[in-house]
């Protein structure tokens, strides 16, 4: 399972309500090529020295074949990322803190989520595992003789004609 993007941030089943900050939960925002998941950070640390880890405890796990939109939006005063999933639910997600309103990072976010939702599907699709899918890039062949070319050449090799 691939990492794609890793951030803090809040999160919150449903829509933002007015004192944001307070009513949604504060935590790490984790999406891989299979699934998009919301940990909750905890204030309490286990032991004096404390690990990353023992931090964050558990949230919400969204498998990316479920997810029907993802978007970007503003309510009240901050950019927000919407998640609505095909079983009717609805997760809201903001980078926004006192110094920003989270603008570019909730756009981002919601790029990345979109082409890996399409990746995920399309992988499903075609292949179990997600390793064995590669991206090849197009070949380019000359109208004139049929010759394989390069996507940067002018002119054709074999038959000298322009491109």
């Amino acid at each position: 399972m691939a990492l794609v993007y890793s951030n803090e941030g809040y999160f919150c089943e449903g829509e933002v309500v007015k004192d944001w900050q307070f009513k949604m939960e504060y935590g790490r925002i984790i999406l891989s090529a299979l699934e998009l998941s919301l940990v909750k950070k905890s204030n309490v640390k286990l032991t004096e020295v404390g690990s990353s880890v023992d931090n964050y405890k558990d949230g919400f796990v969204i498998p990316l074949t479920q997810i029907s939109k993802a978007y970007s939006t503003k309510i009240q005063k901050i950019y927000v990322v919407v998640i609505e999933t095909r079983d009717g639910l609805s997760f809201s997600i903001t980078m926004a803190n006192e110094r920003s309103i989270g603008r570019q990072t909730s756009i981002d976010l919601s790029k990345l989520i979109n082409s890996t939702i399409l990746l995920a599907n399309k992988v499903n699709n075609s292949t179990q595992n997600i390793t064995s899918y590669e991206v090849k890039p197009l070949t380019n062949s000359c109208n004139n003789c049929g010759e394989e070319i390069s996507h940067n050449w002018r002119f054709c090799k074999n038959c000298g004609k322009e491109l």
